[in-house]
């Protein structure tokens, strides 16, 4: 009994890793779908003006942005952030403006971030509860085997070592509520001459908090896919 319920400590623990593990691992936003204008003609060495959209005079949006710009530069492509061309605290410019601004300064692409979509929904996880009792030692655990202590490990006999034991109603866990958080994120890239939509991503994000690491993985999913699929040309 004493090795079963050993056993059984040891796969708790492994699963509590693995499990670990795989939460640890699993990325916090992931590029959920993606369609590209196969007919699209992209100019080569383009100008990229990358914008978010979203709240007034938001440090997000700028952070979205230069981090977008950088990894498109690091890349080798020009590009700029639309805070440098346009007032943080303005939410959008009707499509007449906008147009202006671009072909002003010789914008040649357009790659906008939108969040589309919050849902938040509450659920309740009840507590495990193990199905079937379990053994433990009457006062407490006792020490490990050891061969220096003779062949029972310090029991006169087998009467001790069954009496030593007790079964126990298995205790069982605490239930609790989580909040399952999904954010939609929508990406399109412009070309500013036709102007056509050469490509579309959609983004799902499982938390709220826009952190740096966050931020690193949307710009690194979006250019990577555009890339990808050839709209980038040096």
């Amino acid at each position: 009994m004493k090795t079963v319920f050993s056993q059984k400590l040891q796969l708790a623990a492994l699963f509590s890793i693995v499990l670990f593990i795989i939460i640890s691992c699993s990325s916090p936003i992931r590029l959920t779908s993606s369609w590209t204008n196969k007919q699209a003609k992209v100019k080569s060495a383009p100008l990229i003006m990358v914008m978010v959209l979203g709240k007034a005079n938001s440090t997000t949006r700028q952070d979205v942005e230069n981090n977008i710009v950088a990894r498109l530069k690091k890349g080798g492509f020009k590009a700029i952030p639309a805070s440098d061309l346009i007032q943080p605290g303005v939410l959008k410019h009707d499509s007449a403006e906008l147009v202006n601004i671009l072909r002003t300064n010789n914008v040649d692409m357009l790659l906008t971030n939108a969040v589309i979509s919050v849902t938040e929904n509450e659920r309740f996880i009840p507590g495990a509860v193990q199905v079937t009792d379990i053994v433990v030692p009457t006062g407490g655990y006792t020490t490990p085997y050891s061969p220096y202590n003779g062949f029972y490990g310090g029991y006169n006999n087998y009467y001790n070592y069954y009496g030593s034991y007790q079964i126990i109603e298995a205790p069982p866990t605490m239930g609790t509520t989580v909040t399952d958080v999904q954010i939609i994120i929508e990406s399109n890239l412009y070309e500013v001459a036709t102007p056509a939509l050469i490509w579309y991503g959609q983004s799902r994000s499982f938390t709220k908090q826009p952190t740096t690491s966050l931020i690193n993985t949307f710009s690194k999913i979006v250019v990577s896919d555009i890339r990808k699929n050839n709209l980038l040309v040096k």
